[in-house]
């Protein structure tokens, strides 16, 4: 089964490098995309925000053949909900930690600023684990994936199109 992912930039990205993005994020260093257009739209505009009044958000879609990574046997991890398991994988990945090697794709809720917020008080211990998990209780969860192995983007991974915001 063959699904359509986003990933908002500032460029267009057709040929997509898990190596390249920033270390120490949420789910690992590698590419990530979201299954919501919404959401990738919205994170366009962020990261367009951030280069300038004059860099125009873009979202880039791929069809990726979800069946076809998880028949080879790439290793996932995946968090269905908000949890404990999840919170400190997140936590443990931002301080650095190689918790993500063991896996070639994480398939998580996303974070948004409120999200965020959460977890660094949990990280920075202003609050407990179980508080954080209250508050995250109510919260949707929008589910992001990080692919964290090139050969999935290589060969599970097609680039459709791109389109400005």
């Amino acid at each position: 089964m063959t699904i359509t992912l986003y990933h908002g930039s500032y460029i267009e990205v057709k040929n997509p490098l898990v190596n390249v993005g920033r270390k120490n994020l949420d789910f690992g260093q590698g590419f990530y995309l979201y299954n919501s257009k919404s959401e990738a739209e919205s994170w366009a505009k962020i990261a367009s925000n951030r280069e300038g009044d004059d860099v125009k958000p873009i979202v880039n879609v791929y069809n990726f053949d979800y069946f076809r990574t998880k028949n080879i046997g790439y290793r996932f991890n995946e968090f269905e909900t908000y949890n404990i398991e999840w919170l400190n994988f997140v936590v443990d990945c931002r301080k650095g930690k190689d918790v993500f090697s063991d896996y070639d794709i994480v398939i998580a809720g996303s974070i948004d600023d409120e999200i965020a917020n959460i977890v660094v008080d949990y990280e920075k211990g202003v609050i407990t684990a179980e508080q954080a998990l209250e508050q995250l209780r109510y919260k949707d969860v929008k589910h992001q994936i990080c692919i964290l192995n090139q050969e999935i983007i290589d060969y599970c991974l097609e680039f459709v199109e791109s389109y400005t915001l």
